[in-house]
């Protein structure tokens, strides 16, 4: 959606603009619409009431109120815009620049800002303004002094948060310059808020010219002012009521008319989808999504799900194919039911109407939903399902209220939290629930939302992808607490995934969904082993699988007779006793470590290994504390220059973060192409074409921004933007995680070929095992921080370490 379409959509915006454009048409055509002159006196016409001679009457000199309130508002409108530019501009600079560089800049910005704001604000405008003059030179300049403080403090935040963001952070491995990043990047996603302050900012203006009028030191007489006119008006207000209130109602009016032209203005800016409201739909039975008319209640015993014929279309739009198109289910008392597809094919939608709860603008239009009793439910990501500032204890003790209030129970609260914690394995209870999630690994939190799901004592418990981002062994230990509670609580598992062989160790039988059908149902070994539908073939044979312990396969690297010998006469990547720290936290402890030109290297290990960090250090996201790093035979300093950026690039974990909410795909691969001139003006858009179409991209989507792509998609034009520089090396950070077997399975393709064709030096950072096999010859472990084994492709089947050997034997396999 459009600027213009986004503002047309939003009520604030269109009411003011229409009280803005008014005021600003009246304040322009004063001169015409004025019954009189707005200076000229008629001592003996004056305090005239209002009348159809003098619609706002006169005052005490006889001057026509309605003409004085129309050049006032020329007066006043224009001021204060005028005294709103310059502290605007510098306080978006200050902002800008403070919260970007950090450091000693943002200490000196932010000195220098507490020190205006312990003054306060209308004592600082009145004794500046007294101090060089009264009248509008002296209100300008005033705010030029003090008004740009709100601006810098409110910036230097937003900004401070989006320089460790994905996209700022690619914008400044792509090479671009701080000046570029700050001012085509950063800028245009802070201005909303920036904007929503521009317009407070002018209210707050207007209303200190008000009071700078009464006071005298405002616009100086004759010129008509709506402060000046109030304060003229102070010993009528009993016995001349027109005399404070219609200049007052003009203040109050405009004061409105730009708060809400603000607002509208910072929503036709926001980019992306609104954040959809769970709204819940009435249920049948325990739980009914859809009740035709007439039809019996379906009775289900305690713990059973039954799903007949259930269809969920999107409101509003009944010429759209069903996103859930008659999907049915039966799940017995305890046992476990997994649901798999790809994105897109009702997976996570049959979940929440189960639940009970479909996001807004969905809605369920057929078919029978019954669940016996309470249902909780794990989501996919748990940080986002914690609340991040609030302590695990008090949200858990919160799900615990909530659920008893509604059985009439008053349970012991805080034994009931040491219960729930204990229940989830984990340690350390009283610490666990003194944390915030951030503190918490991403284990930890995954069992923490497990337990808040438990706090109702649900029958049925419902998982949405609940281990797709975690490591194999904290997923290990995820799958077997859920089966742990499955079986000593008896509940009832729906378990939704694209991981066949998660849901293959886990689930009992398994339902295969595409386009909101389901396409095969049985039992989950049946299933895996004799698929009787191609598309369950597919995904089956997209899955990366690992060889059995034993089964050593020697890889043969094939690199195309074309680069050959310029790959074996460059020198490589070399990581010598590397150390990165985090103030005293040493996160990657002397790594040490050489790749070769044109080949794959695989940095593999749990979450807090220390391989993001690595991978960061050696694109330049992060300095090094002690050690070197080398490319190509040259040392590559704390300070890269624009070649040694270019050289190396990094395909970012999660390509939506890293991804410009604000450029489209064909403006993120041009602005590349055209700062470093890697083809002519002219060439710019077909090389953008050529670019989507290598990574398998429909040139077409150079349009599309960000969030009107898939992930698959968002991912290939991560990949897209590492290339456009022309790389040599490429570190891929989970570059298949929490995709699709199958857009896995054609990105792990994409990558082989590309090393292929351009003779990339590839370092893969993964948890997934399979993916590394797939993909790489030689593998690094780490752990805490330190490498714990090199090995090559023989660590697949026989690993030297034992926490190699802990990896491999916590990845789920097929059967």
């Amino acid at each position: 959606m459009t600027a213009w379409r986004r503002a047309a959509a939003s009520p604030a915006f269109i009411a003011g603009a229409i009280l803005t454009l008014a005021l600003i048409a009246i304040a322009v055509l004063a001169p015409v619409l004025a019954p009189a002159d707005p200076a000229a006196q008629e001592l003996t016409g004056g305090l005239l009431p209002p009348s159809p001679e003098h619609w706002f009457g006169t005052d005490q000199l006889g001057r026509d109120v309605l003409s004085r309130m129309l050049f006032a508002a020329r007066t006043d409108l224009g001021l204060a815009v005028t005294a709103a530019i310059a502290p605007f501009v510098i306080g978006v600079t200050v902002g800008l620049v403070s919260g970007y560089f950090g450091g000693a800049t943002d200490w000196v910005a932010s000195r220098v800002t507490d020190t205006v704001i312990a003054f306060p604000f209308y004592v600082l405008v009145i004794a500046i303004v007294f101090a060089v003059g009264a009248g509008e030179g002296g209100i300008v300049l005033a705010f030029a002094l003090v008004g740009w403080v709100g601006y810098a403090r409110v910036l230097r935040a937003m900004t401070a948060a989006l320089r460790e963001s994905g996209w700022v952070q690619a914008a400044r491995g792509g090479a671009l310059s701080h000046a570029r990043v700050l001012v085509r990047h950063v800028l245009p996603n802070v201005l909303p808020q920036a904007i929503v302050l521009l317009a407070t900012e002018i209210v707050l203006i207007m209303v200190a010219i008000v009071t700078l009028g009464y006071l005298g030191l405002g616009i100086q007489p004759p010129t008509p002012d709506w402060g000046t006119m109030i304060a003229d008006s102070q010993q009528f207000v009993t016995t001349h009521w027109w005399l404070p209130t219609f200049p007052g109602l003009a203040v109050v009016l405009t004061g409105i008319a730009f708060s809400l032209l603000g607002d509208g203005i910072g929503d036709a800016l926001r980019v992306g989808g609104r954040r959809a409201r769970a709204r819940r739909v009435p249920r049948r039975g325990s739980a009914s999504a859809h009740a035709r008319p007439g039809a019996p209640r379906q009775a289900v015993a305690p713990g059973a799900v039954s799903v007949r014929n259930l269809q969920i279309e999107a409101s509003g739009d009944s010429a759209a194919e069903p996103l859930v198109a008659g999907i049915s289910l039966d799940a017995a008392p305890g046992e476990a039911v997994g649901i798999v597809g790809e994105s897109g094919s009702g997976k996570s939608l049959t979940l929440r109407a189960l639940l009970g709860m479909l996001p807004a603008g969905v809605r369920v239009t057929a078919g029978d939903i019954a669940v016996g009793g309470r249902v909780g439910m794990v989501f996919q990501d748990p940080l986002t399902a914690l609340d991040p500032l609030t302590r695990v204890g008090t949200q858990l003790r919160e799900a615990i209220q909530a659920a008893d209030r509604n059985r009439g129970a008053q349970p012991d609260a805080a034994a009931r939290v040491r219960e729930l914690l204990i229940a989830v394995q984990l340690t350390d209870i009283e610490r666990m629930a003194a944390s915030y999630p951030h503190q918490l690994s991403g284990g930890q939190r995954q069992r923490v939302v497990i337990a808040m799901a438990l706090a109702s004592d649900p029958a049925v418990l419902l998982c949405d992808e609940p281990t797709t981002a975690l490591d194999v062994t904290v997923q290990r230990g995820v799958l077997a607490l859920l089966d742990e509670l499955r079986r000593s609580r008896g509940l009832t598992l729906v378990f939704v995934s694209h991981d066949l062989a998660v849901v293959a160790e886990l689930c009992e039988r398994v339902l295969v969904l595409r386009a909101g059908t389901v396409i095969e149902a049985g039992v989950t070994q049946r299933v895996v082993r004799e698929p009787k539908v191609a598309y369950t073939r597919q995904l089956l044979d997209a899955v990366p699988r690992l060889p059995e312990p034993g089964l050593v396969r020697e890889l043969v690297y094939e690199s195309p007779p074309a680069i050959t010998a310029s790959i074996a006469s460059a020198a490589g990547l070399a990581v010598n006793d590397v150390t990165v720290a985090y103030g005293r936290s040493i996160a990657v402890d002397r790594a040490s470590f050489t790749v070769a030109p044109g080949t794959s290297l695989g940095i593999v290990g749990e979450s807090g290994s220390g391989k993001t960090t690595l991978a960061r250090a050696i694109v330049g996201q992060l300095k090094i504390a002690r050690g070197e790093l080398s490319f190509g035979g040259t040392r590559l300093g704390a300070t890269r220059s624009t070649a040694q950026l270019r050289e190396i690039q990094l395909m970012p974990q999660d390509p939506y973060s890293s991804l410009n909410p604000r450029r489209t795909v064909g403006e993120a691969l041009g602005e590349l192409l055209r700062v470093h001139r890697i083809v002519p003006r002219a060439a710019v858009a077909p090389r953008i074409g050529e670019l989507l179409t290598r990574v398998r991209l429909d040139p077409a989507l150079a349009a599309a921004y960000p969030h009107e792509l898939s992930g698959g998609q968002r991912q290939r034009v991560a990949l897209a933007r590492a290339l456009a520089v022309e790389p040599r090396v490429l570190v891929a950070d989970e570059p298949t995680s929490a995709l699709d077997v199958s857009v896995q399975a054609s990105i792990i393709e994409l990558l082989r070929e590309l090393q292929r064709e351009l003779g990339l030096t590839v370092l893969l950072v993964s948890h997934d095992l399979a993916v590394v096999h797939a993909l790489c010859e030689r593998v690094i472990v780490m752990r805490a921080g330190a490498i714990v084994e090199t090995a090559g492709r023989e660590f697949f089947t026989a690993p030297r370490s034992d926490y190699g050997r802990d990896l491999l034997a916590a990845v789920p396999r097929l059967p």
